[in-house]
Formats: C-alpha cells, structure tokens, sequence
C-alpha cells in the first residue's frame, strides 16, 4: 500500500510539473546572462585601466540577477616620462537589476565586487556601481556601460584608482 502511495504521489507532482512548464514558464537556459566586454577608465594618479572582462550569472526573477565576474587589468602608466603596465586577473560576483525593459532596449543598474587572485602585479580590490544600456533584438545583445570604480591597492608604489569606467560588450 505505500509503494502505492508513493507512486501516485511522485506522479502527481510529475504532472504538475509539467503544468508548470507548460505555461511559458522559461527554462534553465534561458535565465542565464552572459556578457563580454571590453571597459576603458579615465586617468587617475597616472594610471589608466583597461579590462577585458566576462559575466556568467542567472536571472532568478525576471528583472533580478547574479552573476560571477572575471577580468583582466591592464594599468598603463606615464611616471616620469616612462611608460610602464601592470596587470591583474581579478575574479568576483555582482548583482543586477533591470528597471526598465522593452522590446528593444534594457538599463541595468548593476554592482560588482572583485579581487586580484594569483601573482598580479597590480594587488587590488575593485568595488564598481554603474548602468548598463543593453540595446538588441533577439537573444543577442549590445552592451553600453557607465560606471564609477574604485579600487582599493594593495600594491606598494600604486595609489588606489577612482574614476568612470566606460563599458562595451555583447552580451545574452
């Protein structure tokens, strides 16, 4: 008799399962968000960022989302007429939130906490709030970012950065 029961309970819940995806419920897929992207910051104490940065993270709301960040840093300096870099891997997470939506267009308010990992030459952490306009018909989308930085050195010889940060990437 409990087999039984068990039985008719698991394919009560199987049903209503699959009710629930019949009702334009979307799939896995189809709340990630990934994006790629390519940011430039303005000069501050002679350094100037660039990144090469990647985003993976799921939507767990139509309008919220968390994601993993992973970048690049490139810091090009001008001391005393050297010119010199220093890079970083930096890995961390964010959150986003979509305040608007249409057809066409999306502006995100997102914030990203990320640290150096590894042997960097540039130790830093980077704590960046900003807007993201994704523009784009179908799952493919343009990403144009705003941002302000701050990144907090842990690097003798290498001041803390604050300044905007400019954002260009694809991104679903």
């Amino acid at each position: 008799m409990k087999k039984i029961l068990f039985l008719l309970a698991l394919l009560m819940a199987m049903a209503t399962a699959g009710a629930q995806n019949a009702s334009n419920e979307k799939s896995f897929v189809d709340k990630l968000y990934i994006n790629l992207g390519v940011s430039a910051g303005t000069g501050c104490d002679n350094v100037h960022p660039l990144t090469l940065n990647a985003d993976i993270g799921y939507k767990f709301v139509p309008r919220l989302y968390a994601f993993l960040h992973g970048e690049s840093i490139y810091g090009h300096s001008d001391a005393e007429g050297l010119k010199t870099y220093v890079t970083s891997q930096n890995l961390g997470g964010g959150l986003g939130y979509t305040f608007y939506k249409d057809d066409v267009t999306a502006i995100d308010l997102r914030g990203t906490v990320s640290t150096s990992v590894g042997k960097a030459d540039w130790k830093n952490v980077a704590y960046d709030l900003g807007v993201m306009f994704r523009v784009g018909r179908g799952p493919m989308k343009f990403d144009f970012g705003v941002s302000f930085r701050h990144m907090s050195s842990r690097t003798a010889g290498i001041g803390s950065y604050n300044g905007a940060f400019f954002t260009l990437g694809v991104g679903i």
